[in-house]
């Protein structure tokens, strides 16, 4: 027995140091989740702590959807589609889960990414659709926000219709930053220059223009005037474009190579070429996809110099950045795929392990369970017996009980004969000394009971009536002998005429002796006897 408690003690402990790591990785994974939206480095170090071959498919999927959310939110553009496919396949099979919209929106932003647009289109209209039942506003803007990008290239009169209505929610919703309704205003206008509505456009940059202007934020005023340079330049309206490229420029906004960019295209516009060249080569291009920009800019400032040769040499190195742009996109897809077939083998690894971990922990869990019925069977069966055992003894405590009774009632029975048999015969002695002084009735004389008579009967009381005559001298000390004998002739319950017959006086000299032992004993009661006192003495 003790055996089994303590395999059932240590099956509890190793259960609890088990739920225990599940609960940790839980919660590193749900502050990971929290984090992601507003820290997203904070998040992803709380990740990469988290052992994957531990957690169960649907942590996983949670992991893996928390994973892109946090590299999306660093401001990378994650294309490859490893971890949010494991969160997309989860969630499809759990479409009541609400996670499920949000992974809905990252498998579009991912197909938008790779230029997959129908499959972009599908992901981000059911996550806006499901979003919106949610009342999930934020991710129901972020969704209508990506379907407006995939409808510029394959519908541009829905992606306008798209952005009015981001517009209007922006406007409806009141904790939404002027930098967000800015933005909505941009891309409105955008979409109004993608259908050739030029006015329209412009209109609505001026609009994002004041609410700039009206919270002095210069990075969000530079970013709204290369809009307008881009508009103007797109109207012919030359002038214009060139100011407001200028302006884009003097802020010294965050996107510093854009502003430089955008004012170089302006001063071609108006046959600036040198000091096109004079901004191109200021410019801080960083990456592969910038060299080309600068390249292609000064290949098209040389052609409208018609400097046809020098047109050539850009464009050759603008071709050549293409190349490197993509000979470091395919080294970084394969880095990638490898990495990840890697972490990938390992992971099988670990869920082999932590497989094998479940199965080992089944296996304890129902020998766990079989031990513990082994014990509530044993203590079931011991109580069973237990009780069986007090039912058997109280049965036995019970016969005895009604024999010692019965023995009671024997002796009570033979008490009340000896009584009778002793009454009976103390009458017929006082029937003989009647008869003697009815014989001789001029003398006087009579029978009294001799000293071994009351010894006799004082012995026969004491053995048949509890000890009556030593507990009465003990409670009464005052009694004398006369007294106590009187007393033990009252508890042979004989009558008054009896006694008046022994003591040779009247029954009313009896009656008031009896009245008068009342105060010798105690008695307050004047309705409670003498006799009645000494017959249950």
């Amino acid at each position: 027995m003790r055996r089994s408690i303590s395999f059932t003690i240590l099956f509890f402990v190793m259960l609890s140091v088990l739920v225990s790591c599940y609960q940790s990785h839980k919660r590193e994974l749900d502050l990971a989740y929290t984090l992601a939206e507003s820290k997203p480095d904070s998040a992803l170090a709380f990740l990469n702590r988290i052992n994957q071959g531990k957690l169960s498919d649907e942590d996983m999927a949670k992991y893996a959807l928390t994973y892109y959310m946090a590299q999306d939110k660093s401001g990378l553009d994650v294309d490859n589609d490893s971890l949010i496919h494991i969160a997309y396949d989860w969630y499809g099979e759990h479409q009541d889960d609400s996670l499920y919209a949000t992974t809905l929106y990252y498998m579009g932003k991912y197909f938008l990414l790779n230029d997959s647009m129908e499959q972009a289109k599908a992901c981000l209209e059911k996550s806006y659709s499901i979003s919106d039942s949610l009342h999930n506003m934020n991710l129901k803007c972020l969704a209508l926000d990506k379907l407006i990008e995939v409808e510029e290239q394959l519908a541009p009169d829905t992606a306008l219709k798209y952005a009015k209505a981001l517009v209007k929610m922006y406007d409806s919703m009141p904790n939404v930053t002027i930098y967000n309704k800015v933005v909505a205003r941009l891309k409105l206008g955008e979409n109004f220059f993608y259908v050739d509505s030029l006015n329209q456009a412009l209109e609505e940059e001026k609009k994002a223009y004041r609410m700039a202007a009206s919270v002095g934020d210069n990075n969000l005023l530079s970013y709204v005037r290369q809009n307008l340079a881009s508009t103007f330049e797109e109207m012919g309206e030359k002038d214009s474009c060139l100011f407001y490229a200028r302006q884009a420029y003097d802020l010294n906004g965050n996107d510093r190579f854009s502003c430089q960019l955008m004012l170089a295209s302006a001063y071609i516009t108006v046959d600036s070429i040198k000091q096109a060249f004079a901004i191109l080569d200021q410019a801080t291009p960083k990456t592969a996809e910038d060299h080309y920009s600068v390249f292609y800019m000064q290949s098209q400032a040389a052609v409208k110099a018609q400097d046809y040769k020098t047109a050539k040499t850009f464009s050759d190195s603008a071709c050549s950045c293409l190349q490197e742009m993509y000979r470091t996109a395919s080294k970084a897809k394969n880095s990638y795929y490898t990495s990840f077939l890697k972490k990938e083998s390992e992971r099988a690894k670990m869920q082999g392990k932590t497989e094998i971990q479940r199965w080992v922990f089944g296996l304890f869990l129902l020998l766990g369970l079989i031990v513990i019925s082994f014990v509530l069977y044993a203590y079931w069966s011991y109580r069973k017996l237990s009780l069986a055992r007090i039912a058997h003894e109280q049965e036995i405590f019970s016969q005895k009980q009604q024999m010692m009774e019965k023995l009671h009632q024997e002796e009570l029975s033979h008490r009340d004969v000896q009584l009778s048999v002793m009454r009976t015969y103390l009458l017929k002695k006082i029937e003989v000394v009647e008869k003697l002084n009815s014989s001789v009735p001029n003398e006087g004389k009579h029978i009294v009971l001799s000293d071994n008579d009351w010894t006799e009967l004082e012995v026969f009381l004491n053995s048949v009536e509890d000890l009556f005559v030593s507990r009465l001298k003990k409670e009464h000390p005052n009694l004398s002998n006369a007294d106590v004998r009187l007393m033990m002739l009252l508890r042979l319950k004989l009558s008054q005429k009896t006694l008046a017959s022994i003591y040779c006086v009247s029954e009313k000299a009896i009656k008031q002796k009896l009245f008068l032992y009342k105060d010798k004993v105690g008695i307050k009661n004047e309705h409670f006897s003498l006799r009645n006192y000494i017959e249950n003495f």
